[in-house]
């Protein structure tokens, strides 16, 4: 019983590790792929799954622990943002936990990327305020193309683990 209980925690540990690792990686990478200043955001799409195969209480818990550490790297412009929208996602992706077991593939995966696109648009939006008003095509324009960057990363890495698993 013990040696089961040091093992979940040991399970535990490893995905903050590996969260934190990827953080890592998301500050040294980002400048080098970034497109005309949109960068790829490898802390959600780690969240994306995480949340998805553990559901919303370890997507909260890894959200704002990541968020927290982002905004206090320097990954972020507005802090506090991070935490909120991670936290955020990471509720709302861990209730398709549940639902990928019910609804079919079609309908998870539409779910999902309504909330990536959400997720997104809270993020531009906050950082991009003066944009709205002066020229909301270039804000859609940066919503859209940083949301289909992202996008990108999780359909090379839907290849290699697929999110859909009926069960």
């Amino acid at each position: 019983m013990f040696l089961l209980s040091l093992m979940r925690i040991m399970y535990q540990i490893k995905i903050y590790i590996i969260g934190l690792t990827i953080l890592v990686i998301q500050i040294l990478l980002s400048d080098f792929i970034s497109l005309n200043g949109i960068r790829p955001d490898f802390i959600l799409i780690y969240l994306l799954y995480i949340s998805i195969q553990h559901g919303s209480f370890k997507g909260i818990l890894l959200g704002f622990t990541l968020g927290i550490f982002s905004d206090l790297l320097g990954v972020s412009t507005s802090f506090g943002l991070s935490p909120l929208t991670y936290t955020l996602t990471g509720y709302i992706l861990g209730v398709l936990m549940y639902h990928n077991k019910i609804h079919s593939q079609l309908h998870f995966h539409g779910v999902w990327l309504c909330i990536i696109f959400f997720h997104f648009f809270c993020t531009t939006f906050v950082r991009y305020q003066s944009i709205v008003i002066e020229n909301p095509v270039q804000f859609i324009l940066l919503w859209i193309l940083t949301s289909l960057y992202t996008l990108g990363f999780t359909g090379i890495l839907q290849i290699i683990t697929p999110l859909y698993r009926k069960l």
